[in-house]
């Protein structure tokens, strides 16, 4: 049996295998240029949202890639909220939960982001614009057409 370690990624979970490291640092956001005061579980920019690609697991800074990490994604849960970020240097996508610091504006900004760019996607077709793609109605889908006046 090995003894206790100190340091990065000695927090771990007793049974599932987890490893978090709580590595509280200030920084300067490098998209809107806010001084961050970071908590140890800051991850993200309160202001814009962005990221960056540093930690392989939470809080260990062993990522090799330091890319800027968009904010592509929000979830409103009953108790909280949680960001989806995707690496702009390699593609990783991770989920953060928000703080309570966090801009309400700009994580409305986001939801509305998506809201768009999701209506302006239909399915099978990124071109269509909510309507007949979104709700299945449109030729060839099989669906009844819906009675009323005619467009």
């Amino acid at each position: 049996m090995q003894p206790p370690q100190d340091g990065p990624g000695a927090a771990r979970g007793a049974d599932d295998g987890r490893r978090f490291a709580r590595t509280p640092e200030d920084f300067a956001c490098l998209v809107c240029g806010a001084t961050v005061r970071g908590d140890g579980y800051t991850n993200h920019c309160p202001a814009c949202l962005w990221s960056r690609h540093v930690d392989v697991n939470p809080g260990d800074r062993a990522a090799p890639c330091r890319g800027l990490m968009r904010p592509v994604g929000v979830e409103m849960r009953a108790r909280e909220t949680v960001l989806t970020h995707r690496c702009e240097s390699c593609g990783h996508l991770r989920r953060n939960r928000t703080s309570p610091a966090d801009a309400e504006s700009a994580l409305f900004a986001l939801a509305a982001r998506v809201a768009d760019e999701v209506s302006l996607r239909g399915p099978g077709d990124a071109g269509l614009r909510g309507g007949a793609a979104v709700r299945g109605t449109g030729r060839g889908s099989g669906a009844p057409r819906r009675r009323g006046r005619p467009r």
